[in-house]
């Protein structure tokens, strides 16, 4: 006789308050309203690496959050940090997590480092993001849409930053935000290129510009003159006008309302599938099969009529795609993580958790480079102090790094552009090849954009150590005849 036995259900625990999104007591909601909210997801997807992380913290375990962004996510114009959308977020998550617990909210670990460098783009922390935040972050949050242009190489760009985040030892989960600038000649920006990005390897997008942007459209077509959104939600500058680059302190509480109010969607879709571990059918995570068949009968040349089942191999809820997005199709193919070489003036090397691995710009010695007053220094604005670069003015001048080149044999050159603070021109090469250097322009029209420029001065040098000169030319686009030029970071791969 074959005795059956029933195992006992485990107790129903009660949802967390984190689930209670847009019902009664849904403060966030009540202040933006459904619509809203959902216009602000501009991707979801899955969430299986968030979901991850925050089954982490529900756990009593400690995660991490890095900030990889500009100058909106360094805060520009706030008077405090503690208005930063950052900040408000990671409280946010701690007494999500503490109320949730109902335990004290000290006692949910979320540590937040802000990576961000005013000024930057894509390009530059595709390969120098490991020397703002610890290798060792659990979420990390990408602000970089307004800086980045409408142009393929950033969205390039974008995705190798990706694939190296997802490579870090936590295998972190990654959060877009897109903010919005007004005071360009399109609307559009890079973000716009980076949603496809984002989209092909299942990381989510929070975009203010998807709410915001409507109702702005739709006060100003009632009333030409009515600027009082703007000055509300965007920042202002020093003569009193209203910055349409940077959200000010309501923009960041925005952001960081909607990033928590998405962050307690997924925790409590996490929640709930934890509760139903055991009680879904093996087939549970399969995209579909298909009920017509396009073969004859004999499938012995053509593929089965299902999708792979997943639990019978790897998962791929967090699968990295073995090509790039740009690249063209093909089977065999597989894109290898990279670990770029990185130095850069502006490292958090003081920090003790960056100690390992950040590595500060430091020019080689004379006679590679051109030392006493006409040599490159490390300068910074009085009214910016923590934004340094390392500066020459004089034509001739010269300065030298050691730069170490992986199989893809790359060398680049972070340095400023801006159409109106006196930036001259240099030329940059490798070991003895300045006959086939590339010439960089600090000046262009943009008068109001003040951007951190990346540019490749050689894609196929022998892997190893070389030696990558910058010389500051008498020849300059800038119409005053300024030569000044400043230098970032240089990388390689």
């Amino acid at each position: 006789m074959t005795v059956t036995v029933t195992p006992t259900p485990k107790p129903a625990e009660p949802e967390p308050a984190y689930c209670n999104y847009c019902t009664s007591t849904d403060e966030v909601c009540k202040r933006y309203g459904s619509f809203n909210l959902a216009r602000s997801r501009a991707y979801e997807g899955s969430n299986a690496r968030f979901k991850r992380v925050l089954r982490k913290l529900r756990s009593g375990q400690k995660i991490k959050i890095g900030i990889v962004g500009g100058s909106v996510s360094k805060g520009h114009g706030l008077q405090s940090r503690r208005d930063n959308y950052s900040y408000i977020y990671a409280q946010y998550v701690r007494e999500m997590f503490a109320e949730a617990t109902s335990s004290n909210a000290t006692n949910v670990e979320v540590e937040l480092i802000n990576g961000s460098v005013s000024g930057t783009i894509t390009q530059y922390m595709e390969t120098c993001f490991r020397e703002h935040i610890p290798e060792d972050v659990d979420l990390v949050i990408i602000e970089l849409a307004i800086n980045d242009q409408r142009l393929e190489y950033l969205a390039q760009g974008y995705e190798h930053l990706i694939r190296s985040i997802f490579a870090l030892p936590q295998r972190p989960a990654v959060i877009s935000v897109q903010v919005m600038a007004l005071m360009f000649s399109t609307i559009t920006m890079g973000g716009d290129l980076h949603t496809a990005v984002a989209e092909y390897y299942d990381t989510s997008i929070i975009s203010i510009r998807n709410v915001l942007l409507p109702h702005i459209l739709r006060s100003t077509q009632q009333k030409p003159s009515d600027n009082s959104l703007e000055d509300y939600w965007f920042g202002h500058d020093i003569v009193g006008g209203i910055d349409l680059r940077h959200v000010g302190k309501n923009g960041h509480r925005m952001l960081a309302d909607l990033l928590y109010s998405y962050t307690s969607r997924v925790a409590c879709e996490g929640w709930r599938e934890d509760q139903l571990v055991g009680t879904l059918s093996e087939n549970s995570h399969i995209v579909g099969g298909w009920d017509w068949d396009p073969y004859e009968s004999d499938h012995s040349e053509g593929p089965s009529s299902s999708l792979p089942n997943p639990n019978e191999g790897e998962d791929i809820s967090e699968y990295v795609p073995r090509q790039l997005l740009f690249q063209k199709f093909d089977h065999t193919t597989v894109v290898q993580p990279a670990v770029p070489f990185c130095r850069t003036t502006n490292t958090l090397v003081g920090m003790a958790a960056f100690s390992t691995y950040a590595h500060l710009l430091q020019p080689m010695p004379a006679p590679f480079s051109t030392e006493g007053p006409d040599g490159f220094t490390m300068w910074s604005h009085q009214s910016n102090p923590g934004k340094v670069w390392l500066m020459g003015r004089k034509p001739g001048s010269r300065v030298a790094f050691k730069v170490q080149t992986s199989a893809l044999g790359r060398v680049r050159v972070t340095y400023l552009r801006s159409g109106s603070w006196g930036l001259g021109s240099a030329l940059c090469w490798i070991d003895d090849d300045k006959e086939n250097g590339k010439r960089l322009d600090g000046y262009w029209t943009y008068k109001n954009a003040h951007v951190a420029n990346t540019h490749v001065i050689v894609e196929k040098a022998t892997p190893g150590e070389h030696i990558l000169y910058c010389e500051i030319l008498e020849d300059t686009k800038e119409p005053g005849g300024a030569t000044e030029f400043r230098i970032a970071a240089v990388d390689a791969l």
